[in-house]
């Protein structure tokens, strides 16, 4: 009964929150702005994106600094639910901010194999530290990869970034291939898991929006992972997610021994997921990402609509609030090579038109 009245307190808080996303006009107007600097203004005076980039300057604006603030807006976002949680769910919505953790990860090692300078990784960093319990501090004092790898000695992330240790002084693009490829599977793991202990059986469709996350994570990989890289069969397969929703393991192991990339829209006709190849190879290629966050968008869309007394209303919208930065990010992006409102359109998760 507490759990009940905790998640129905936290839906009124997302109802309030979710109010106040961009709508259309507001997408609308940033696409007819003439550069970067007028969609950082109109972000800063319109919206509620103003309490992470009020103090930007405007004159020097890089999309690395961006991305970090609009970033550092969900993981806020997130901790103002956690507040009205019953402990079950404050510990799946930690679980789901590990992603922010892990990719502050990836930015140590960048530092260390010198790709970011180490004076300004720190404005780089997302997760609080009451979230996370590595010393990143610690770990940017070290001078190379095996090093860091030492002092995660005892963490969950050794014994995942270990096996690989070899490939950090002679193959770095591998190792960082290898690095990106295992925590993410670690997260989508534990991210699962956590979903079906707390409401598996409670609420289904929240957990299916989880799983077919996973089934087109699965199925862009063994895309790409076919076609672009020279890969055995058995090491795209270890790279494959398990607890998807229509691809099992068994399913997606036949996919990868028997699919021909040249036949594929063959291969996925009648499938869930035939939008995803039912295209000229060069669109395959070039809107597979915005497809699948398009369809998990209109998923979440509808889950939110249809959600009321369910933690389904707080899954979805935390799909929604990472669809909403990321085509303010498409947007910013596509200033800086001049794009019409009607070419930036193509690239926006969100189906706008535009007249």
């Amino acid at each position: 009964m507490i759990s009940n009245l905790k998640v129905s307190a936290v839906n009124t808080k997302v109802s309030a929150i979710k109010s106040n996303m961009l709508q259309e006009e507001h997408f609308m107007q940033m696409m007819n702005l003439e550069n970067v600097e007028q969609v950082v203004e109109y972000l800063n005076q319109h919206t509620p994106f103003k309490d992470v980039l009020w103090d930007i300057n405007e004159e020097e604006i890089h999309r690395q600094e961006i991305e970090k603030r609009l970033y550092v807006y969900r993981v806020s976002t997130i901790e103002k639910l956690i507040y009205y949680l019953a402990k079950e769910y404050k510990d799946f919505l930690k679980t789901y901010m590990l992603r922010y953790e892990i990719e502050d990860l990836k930015l140590v090692f960048k530092v260390v194999r010198g790709h970011i300078d180490p004076k300004t990784v720190e404005e780089h960093f997302i997760i609080a530290s009451k979230y996370s319990h590595l010393s990143f501090q610690e770990l940017l004092k070290q001078d190379s990869v095996k090093k860091v790898i030492e002092k995660l000695r005892g963490t969950k992330y050794y014994r995942l970034i270990v096996p690989y240790i070899d490939y950090a002084e002679f193959a770095e693009e591998k190792f960082n291939f290898y690095l990106e490829m295992i925590l993410d599977k670690y997260y989508y793991h534990e991210l699962i898991i956590s979903a079906k202990d707390l409401f598996g059986k409670k609420d289904k469709k929240a957990l299916e929006l989880l799983q077919r996350n996973i089934d087109l994570y699965n199925l862009e990989w063994i895309y790409r992972a076919t076609k672009y890289f020279d890969m055995s069969k058995e090491e795209i397969l270890n790279f494959v997610l398990s607890d998807g929703y229509t691809y099992s393991y068994e399913k997606l192991k036949d996919c990868i021994y028997s699919l021909n990339v040249e036949k594929i829209q063959e291969y996925f006709k009648a499938s869930p997921y035939e939008f995803l190849f039912n295209h000229e190879d060069k669109d395959i290629d070039l809107y597979m990402k915005r497809r699948i966050d398009r369809y998990l968008y209109y998923k979440a869309l509808n889950l939110y609509r249809s959600s009321s007394l369910t933690f389904g209303k707080v899954i979805s919208f935390l799909l929604l609030l990472e669809f909403e930065t990321e085509d303010i990010i498409s947007i910013i992006e596509s200033k800086r090579y001049k794009m019409t409102a009607s070419e930036i359109s193509k690239y926006l998760i969100r189906t706008i038109e535009v007249k």
